[in-house]
């Protein structure tokens, strides 16, 4: 993490702040703003009550990302397939600079920057801690990011729960009658938190897929109360049990749809120790409308499995998916493909919204950039009749998180495909240029006097 602070800075990406900011609500509105203004990553080196500096902002570009992983922006998709490919294991060390502070009695949590983020908040919360656990039958490592809510007395409050990994893991526990531990890092490899958000099979290992991203073995140090391994590289590590049977009232939090979702009794974390480097930063992300750090990492992530999958199992002539940022990076997806038959792209879309979190599917030819707006509203506009073309299928497990379902958040909710391909007669009637009627003014187009 400390090597990418030193790469954005050398970029010109990042700064350091100086005044004081307190850490109800100023934080959270200083940090909408950053993003809304396209500002730095920055250190907040003054927070009020704690002496920790806060590290923001880091991933707010996908430039940032790819510079994270020392690509081009243009190579992201491809990176990430190959990736996925060629996992690489962490690697065992004795000794990590996460460790080097190690206290397991007192208040473990008393020095961590108690954060605010919205009004409504119910009360600080960390946002960018790395929850590690282990399936307690399988024995599968699984790496996410949940929201953490801090407690008096060494605790704090999770909301994970299936189908996310970790709350598959802390079901099965409960089952066994017995507690999960975790391991929540803060801070690291940035790629550590690329591979996060990757919507990949259970059985996979976020730790490999980093491995992989990055080039080389994470390496990953023991924790000192509980059975798990750790990135070496972080800058604190909450080490602790997530009770079977102990439930306190969590939230309400502002989230990454842009709303808030409200309190109820969720599982708490009993924090056994706390470890990280001596002169520790506090890594950390707002959350909230879109869009945000959050939004960037989940479409980069959640791209490539999707595209992978499609690809695989459905349509081999897939040429791009975007996880858009307005739909929360995740709900509303655009997938462009040349369709092989009938039909062809209502399967692409059907098999997408099998996934949770999908809610809106658009499915264009491969004429149209899925990443150009007004591209794609115009295949809306002129491709889709919506007598025809729309498909809505009610009653589907979805998103718990989405506002606008029944009963919210009751998981369930309708779900929509908008098929925006040409019928199979063609492009009848569509303007195109021929390739040799452009190169003719490509070639001269400096003796326009317009420039490059």
């Amino acid at each position: 993490m400390r090597e990418f602070v030193a790469l954005l800075e050398r970029a010109g990406e990042f700064k350091h702040v100086d005044a004081e900011l307190d850490p109800n609500w100023e934080v959270g509105v200083f940090a909408r703003r950053l993003m809304d203004r396209g500002g730095p990553a920055v250190l907040l080196r003054n927070v009020r009550g704690t002496t920790m500096p806060v590290l923001m902002n880091l991933f707010s570009t996908r430039r940032r990302a790819a510079l994270a992983l020392g690509i081009e922006e243009r190579d992201l998709l491809q990176h990430w397939l190959q990736a996925m490919e060629r996992p690489i294991p962490p690697v065992l060390v004795e000794e990590a600079p996460c460790q080097e502070i190690v206290r397991t009695d007192g208040d473990l949590l008393r020095d961590l920057p108690r954060i605010v983020w919205n009004r409504e908040d119910g009360g600080p919360y960390i946002t960018f801690g790395l929850t590690i656990c282990r399936d307690p039958e399988t024995h599968e490592g699984n790496m996410g990011i949940y929201r953490i809510q801090i407690k008096a007395n060494n605790r704090i409050g999770m909301n994970a729960h299936p189908p996310s990994h970790a709350g598959v893991a802390h079901a099965k526990a409960k089952m066994r009658g017995q507690d999960l531990p975790v391991a929540i890092a803060i801070g690291g490899d940035p790629a550590l938190y690329l591979a996060s958000q990757a919507p990949r099979s259970y059985a996979k290992d976020e730790v490999a897929l980093c491995g992989a991203l990055r080039g080389a073995p994470v390496e990953v140090v023991k924790c000192k109360t509980v059975d798990l391994e750790v990135p070496a590289g972080a800058e604190m590590v909450i080490e602790g049990h997530y009770r079977a049977q102990v439930h306190e009232m969590e939230g309400p939090f502002g989230e990454f749809t842009g709303y808030y979702s409200g309190a109820a009794e969720r599982g708490v974390v009993d924090v056994t120790a706390i470890t990280h480097r001596r002169e520790p930063i506090f890594v950390a992300t707002y959350e909230g409308k879109p869009p945000t750090n959050t939004h960037i990492l989940h479409s980069l992530a959640r791209e490539p499995v999707w595209y992978t999958m499609l690809r695989r199992d459905i349509c081999p002539t897939i040429r791009d998916i975007n996880v858009t940022y307005g739909g929360s990076s995740g709900l509303h997806v655009i997938v462009s493909m040349k369709p092989l038959n009938a039909g062809h792209a209502r399967n692409v879309g059907l098999e997408l919204i099998k996934v949770s979190t999908i809610k809106h599917v658009v499915v264009v030819d491969d004429d149209i950039d899925v990443r150009d707006a007004t591209a794609v509203e115009w295949a809306i506009a002129t491709r889709v009749q919506a007598d025809r073309d729309v498909i809505i299928i009610p009653n589907l497990s979805s998103m718990a998180l989405d506002p606008s379902q029944p009963n919210f958040p009751s998981g369930i909710g309708a779900k929509m495909i908008v098929d925006a391909t040409l019928p199979q007669r063609g492009a009848d009637g569509l303007i195109e240029f021929r390739a040799e009627d452009l190169a003719v003014v490509d070639k001269r187009w400096s003796e326009y006097g317009l420039g490059g």
